[in-house]
């Protein structure tokens, strides 16, 4: 396992384009306001694009999302928010228990203009073998473009926030096995899925911001980073630390179908699986 901790001044801001160009923002994630609210209260959520919990907020674009769902209890239904809300989710929420947001974003794509672009990218997402791969299929090392897909959820509270995480469907999916919000355990258990099943051997980036003044101000806040890997059952462990807000996050790459290629001239497609909560 390896961390990093790094100390800094975070600046939110808002740009009317929807854009996740992973050349420099590497996380698509939904960030509540509060990870905690009442019964009957609102909540309330960003669509966040940045890197090391840093990120700009975007309104809501329908076209941005195949899907975009709130779950509470047993029940799963679109999101109510209408063009240009800001936050993104605006939900009055009725039940007690833990309340899931996911969302399958729509394909975006970009061009990669030169070879280190694309290999310190898949140095930082422990994708090494796909610079094998690239070489293998007589790819060009520059000049070459690339589909990509978000897969986020968050977990969030609403009253006694019992419940638990629970598979969606997405295909590349993160599921929290520890209710971060009812379950006083040292660590919060999850599992990473590919198409329904385990994710073995893979490599996930956990941003954790701690928040050193108990306040939701960014300022001074101490971000830590960890690596883990998943074990041969997709499963990680992620231990609470001092608290403040998680980021689980992971990145696969598959090659585009010939259908997929012949319409987007794409040469690989990355998905993005990831998921917030928060622990006082």
């Amino acid at each position: 396992m390896k961390l990093k901790i790094v100390t800094t001044i975070f600046f939110l801001f808002f740009s009317p384009l929807f854009s996740s160009l992973h050349l420099n923002a590497h996380e698509f994630w939904i960030e509540p306001l509060k990870f905690e609210i009442k019964v009957n209260d609102k909540l309330m959520a960003h669509e966040k694009v940045g890197s090391n919990l840093k990120g700009n907020e975007y309104a809501y674009l329908a076209t941005s999302y195949k899907h975009f769902n709130i779950t509470v209890g047993d029940e799963t239904r679109p999101i109510k928010s209408r063009l240009g809300d800001l936050p993104a989710v605006n939900e009055k929420i009725k039940q007690d228990g833990l309340v899931i947001l996911s969302a399958v974003t729509t394909p975006s794509d970009l061009t990669y203009k030169t070879k280190t672009q694309f290999e310190t990218f898949l140095d930082d997402e422990g994708l090494e073998w796909v610079k094998k791969r690239h070489k293998e299929r007589g790819l060009p090392e520059d000049n070459f473009k690339e589909i990509y897909y978000r897969f986020p959820k968050s977990l969030v509270k609403v009253g006694s926030g019992k419940g638990h995480d629970k598979e969606l469907g997405l295909a590349f999916e993160w599921v929290i096995d520890t209710n971060p919000y009812t379950e006083q355990s040292s660590t919060i258990k999850a599992h990473l899925l590919w198409q329904g099943k385990p994710f073995a051997n893979k490599r996930v980036n956990i941003f954790n911001r701690v928040f050193k003044d108990g306040t939701n101000i960014l300022a001074n806040t101490q971000l830590i980073e960890t690596h883990l890997t998943t074990d041969s059952f997709g499963k990680i462990e992620v231990p609470r630390g001092e608290g403040g807000l998680f980021l689980i996050s992971a990145v696969h790459m598959i090659e585009p179908s010939i259908e997929t290629s012949k319409k987007t001239n794409a040469v690989w497609e990355s998905l993005w699986a990831s998921i917030s909560y928060r622990i006082p």
